[in-house]
């Protein structure tokens, strides 16, 4: 009997020590990037490194640019972007394209809002972004961003046609910790 009790108490160790472990098919491997682990899919889940870094533009397609905002010309340059290590990612200058959560290698960013372009002249409209973030692996992402903007100031030339316009694109992105974020991306 004490015998018994104590291969079942042996037992029970091994047991909750390879639990502690994460032992078994669902194994999480972090490293100074971040963490991945298999998804209830089979594929394997990406990770974002936290705090605010640099993400380079590698890469666009699908580009419709009723707003003529010049994404094209863009690749090659930074934006900053800002994970706070629980699921909350936020991309481009002040969040301009916007902030939310990511989970399963997906998520959708929003931002709503006026932004100003110090000109001269000052201009500002109201802009609405919803961008639709893919991991495709360790800090590498694909954007497909859906952007209006609308009322304009009237100091704003030109103003589109109808007083509003709307743009598309993806881009494909990817960490670039040699570029600090303090002295600016772009």
């Amino acid at each position: 009997m004490k015998t018994q009790r104590i291969l079942l108490g042996l037992l029970g160790a091994a047991l909750v020590a390879c639990m502690a472990a994460s032992c078994g098919s669902n194994d999480t491997s972090c490293d100074a990037t971040g963490c991945s682990a298999p998804d209830a899919g089979g594929g394997t889940l990406y990770g974002l490194s936290p705090g605010s870094y640099c993400y380079d533009i590698t890469g666009v397609s699908g580009v419709s640019d009723g707003c003529q905002i010049g994404v094209g010309a863009l690749v090659g340059q930074s934006l900053p972007g800002n994970y706070d290590g629980s699921s909350i990612f936020t991309l481009g200058t002040e969040g301009s394209l916007g902030s939310g959560a990511i989970s399963n290698n997906e998520g959708t960013l929003s931002r709503d809002g006026n932004s100003t372009d110090p000109g001269p002249p000052v201009c500002s409209w109201h802009q609405t972004d919803t961008t639709h973030l893919t991991m495709t692996a360790q800090n590498t992402f694909t954007v497909s961003v859906s952007e209006t903007q609308g009322t304009f100031a009237s100091t704003c030339s030109p103003i589109p046609a109808g007083g509003s316009c709307a743009s598309s694109w993806t881009w494909t992105m990817a960490i670039n910790a040699n570029k600090s974020v303090a002295a600016g991306c772009l």
